[in-house]
């Protein structure tokens, strides 16, 4: 399915203008949710995150109506990749919102992420990373068994963070707060992952299996 978007990005037009801005998108994103972790684990300080986000907003619009003008006047050409460009920046346009959450996370929670409940969120969190790496290279080069490495990847960190939130519930040495907080982060980290899956599908799935795995029956 991205290969149509692959040879949309390799022409002109307003879909052109679409796939360039999808991509900055993706930059933003992966930015904003390694800004995000940042200010969670006190390594670095970003400001302006919302004024970043309101980038993203405004590129995820622009991408809309470029949509709906190129669709006015070629109704019949490029409907698949439209569907699939207007799909995408929905899960772009999430994981910025959830690099606000953690942000927000951040500033009510001043004292160290570390020890205790929080390690096992360090390499999750640091996995993602590696899946906005990959899934990049997936949908640029169109590489189908990269795209399903990050979908297998995010199935692994799923069952990881849901063991968490396991764990957490049963403990009783962890306090309320930081209970309360290391189940947030797991699943904003949790979250990011999948909507990174989604657009990793894109690489493997037709447009209506977009966010599924590829070897799940049909209906």
């Amino acid at each position: 399915m991205y290969r149509d978007l692959l040879n949309i990005w390799k022409g002109s037009g307003l879909l052109r203008l679409c796939v360039d801005d999808l991509l900055k998108m993706f930059d933003i994103s992966e930015m904003m949710f390694s800004a995000g972790w940042e200010m969670i684990t006190g390594s670095g300080k970003v400001e302006g995150l919302y004024r970043i986000d309101r980038q993203l907003n405004e590129l995820q619009i622009a991408i809309r109506r470029r949509i709906l003008e190129h669709l006015a006047i070629n109704p019949a050409q490029d409907i698949n990749a439209s569907f699939v460009l207007a799909i995408l920046v929905i899960d772009l346009e999430r994981i910025g919102d959830y690099a606000k959450n953690l942000d927000e996370i951040a500033k009510h929670y001043p004292e160290p992420i570390s020890g205790g409940a929080f390690d096992a969120l360090h390499p999750m969190a640091e996995r993602v990373k590696e899946m906005f790496a990959q899934t990049k290279i997936a949908i640029t080069e169109s590489d189908e068994e990269l795209a399903r490495r990050v979908m297998a990847d995010q199935a692994d960190l799923a069952m990881q963070a849901d063991r968490l939130m396991d764990r957490l519930i049963e403990s009783k040495d962890v306090s309320v707060k930081e209970g309360i907080v290391a189940a947030l982060l797991s699943r904003y980290i949790k979250r990011v992952s999948a909507h990174l899956k989604n657009v990793a599908s894109s690489v493997v799935n037709p447009y209506h299996r977009i966010g599924y795995r590829p070897n799940e029956k049909e209906d």
